[in-house]
Formats: C-alpha cells, sequence, structure tokens
C-alpha cells in the first residue's frame, strides 16, 4: 500500500506541470499569452512547493523532535512567506491577472485528486 503512495507522492509534481502546460496553452488561446504564462508560473511554483514540503518532512519528520522542532517550525513558517511574498509579487505586477496565476497554482490540487482517486480505485480490500 505504502508503495503505491510513495509513487503517488512522485507523480503529483509531474501532473501538476502537465496539467499546468494544457491549462497554460488554453488559457493563453482563449484570454490572452500573460494569463497563460501566469497558469504555467503557477502550476510550477505549487509543484516546486509540493517537491520542498515532500523533501521537508522526510527530512524532518523521523528527527529527533526535541532538537530539530525549532528550526523545523522556522524553515516551513520561511517557506510560507517566500510563497506569499510570490503572490504579493504578482498581485502588485498583475492585478488583473491574479486568478490566473492562482488557478494555475491549485492544479497541485487537482492533481493530489487524481492520485487519491487513483489509489483508492486501485485498493482492493476497503477494510483491513
Amino acid at each position: 500500500m505504502f508503495e503505491s503512495l510513495d509513487s503517488s507522492v512522485r507523480r503529483v509534481p509531474v501532473q501538476t506541470v502537465v496539467l499546468g502546460v494544457l491549462a497554460g496553452i488554453i488559457t493563453g488561446i482563449i484570454a490572452d499569452l500573460l494569463s497563460g504564462a501566469l497558469v504555467l508560473g503557477g502550476a510550477l511554483l505549487s509543484s516546486l512547493g509540493f517537491i520542498a514540503l515532500k523533501s521537508f518532512v522526510n527530512k524532518y519528520l523521523p528527527s529527533d523532535k526535541a532538537r530539530v522542532l525549532p528550526r523545523a517550525i522556522i524553515l516551513y513558517l520561511l517557506r510560507l512567506v517566500l510563497i506569499c511574498l510570490v503572490f504579493l509579487i504578482i498581485i502588485f505586477y498583475f492585478k488583473n491577472k491574479v486568478l490566473a496565476f492562482a488557478a494555475g497554482f491549485s492544479l497541485v490540487l487537482v492533481s493530489v485528486a487524481v492520485e487519491a482517486v487513483r489509489n483508492l480505485a486501485g485498493a482492493k480490500k476497503w477494510k483491513d
């Protein structure tokens, strides 16, 4: 069960980028190229954020909690601040295009949902 979960976690960033490229192309055709680029940029940023979160969890979760916890909290808060700064920059420079960036950024949720459905459909038993 956990093997498929690990492969699902590896597939999520790739699926997010693929969805971002597709959504960016469609948005670029329907709306304008800047909106398409922002959708793609949001998908790339969320994919990088997912990879960073995965490595953060793999590095700090199994460690000695008493010693590592303050540093882990500071690094996680720094990650959140950086994401907020990127959003603020997008809002500052592209006031009318924030929704395009947010749509691309939220494509990671679609990828996670696809992997959840894939894992539930592949489960042979619902209960142990």
